[in-house]
């Protein structure tokens, strides 16, 4: 179990906090040499894909970090008060600085964890949905200004991101090359144990469950291997692609090219070299959709951009008839569609 963990500052009576000047030459090397010329902020913004999205999600952080502070703080404040002029004669310093050590040690923490893991870096919904997540493992301690940091509950969601990358990437493999990295990996990770073992060491990769999940993909690509060399895949009626998309409700149809998009089989609608409405223009039309075009644009974006729509309770079943319906003829799609619904399916329990 990882521990929480907060920073925070005891100054004697009569001291005060002193900011002293870093040289330019200082600031300089620091500059090159944390994260190759690149900040923990300037990560933490590329994850989030917009600079709006960045924003709303700091100017609320810092919110919450001023609501922490002591209310009282201002009568004693000689700042406040116009005696002084002088930064460091601030009240609230002391609790803005540790607050913001805190989170600037759990900020770079999340950085190199996200770079060590190229998988999910390259993959920039599931990056966004667990930098997300990120600022969900802090919590603030009222009126004390303090801040602690959940490392545990940080780990557990990337670890979720690794796994949900990693089953989008073997959906696009063959079967066999998947059974070969799948046990690659289950026996690195049974030598990893036997050390722990060994050495008497504690478990901090959480070695148990992600042989587990290699495990369950194992089970799951050696019965797909099995059907393919024997030819006993289930028979399905033909459908055309009209008849899959006739008279489904939009979360459905949403979902649907949400699927085939992010398997590679469809098109982004934002690559379209008229934009994003005019892509939609052009579906709708072609498909015969009942619909409008801004109509369908919402509900698509609720799903695609919202990953809290979509892998939810109630897209369960939405999400099962796209699956065993309308991507029987599209093995990668439906393999990212399946891990997204054993996900749904262990919400709120």
């Amino acid at each position: 179990m990882k521990p929480k963990y907060g920073f925070e500052i005891n100054i004697p009576e009569g001291n005060k906090i002193v900011k002293i000047p870093t040289s330019p030459k200082l600031q300089k090397y620091l500059k090159e040499n944390f994260f190759k010329g690149k900040s923990y902020v300037d990560y933490i913004k590329e994850f989030l894909i917009t600079e709006k999205r960045f924003n709303t999600i700091n100017t609320a952080f810092i919110k919450t970090m001023r609501e922490s502070i002591p209310g009282c703080l201002k009568l004693g404040c000689i700042y406040c008060s116009g005696k002084s002029n002088d930064d460091n004669d601030k009240a609230c310093q002391k609790y803005y600085l540790q607050m913001e050590i805190t989170y600037a040690i759990a900020a770079s923490e999340f950085v190199n964890l996200i770079i060590s893991n190229r998988h999910i870096y390259d993959n920039k919904q599931i990056l966004l949905d667990v930098t997300h997540n990120f600022f969900k493992c802090f919590y603030f301690v009222k009126n004390k200004g303090l801040m602690y940091f959940d490392l545990e509950k940080m780990c557990v969601y990337t670890l979720n991101a690794g796994f949900l990358s990693i089953s989008q990437i073997l959906a696009k493999s063959s079967t066999l090359n998947n059974l070969r990295i799948i046990n690659e990996h289950i026996t690195y990770f049974d030598e990893k144990k036997l050390e722990n073992k060994i050495f008497n060491k504690e478990d901090e990769n959480y070695l148990d469950l992600q042989t587990k999940f290699y495990e369950d993909k194992q089970r799951f690509y050696k019965e797909k291997l099995f059907l393919e060399e024997k030819g006993l895949k289930e028979p399905q009626p033909e459908k055309s692609e009209r008849q899959k998309i006739k008279g489904k409700t939009m979360p459905i149809l949403a979902l649907y090219y949400y699927y085939l998009q992010v398997a590679g089989y469809f098109p982004y609608f934002e690559n379209h070299p008229e934009g994003k409405l005019k892509a939609i223009e052009e579906l709708i039309e072609k498909d015969n959709l009942n619909t409008s075009r801004k109509y369908f644009q919402r509900k698509y974006n609720d799903i695609a951009n919202h990953k809290t729509n979509r892998v939810a309770k109630n897209q369960v079943a939405n999400i099962d008839f796209v699956i065993n319906q309308m991507l029987t003829d599209y093995p990668e799609a439906k393999e990212i569609a399946y891990s997204e619904l054993q996900e749904a399916r262990t919400k709120n329990r």
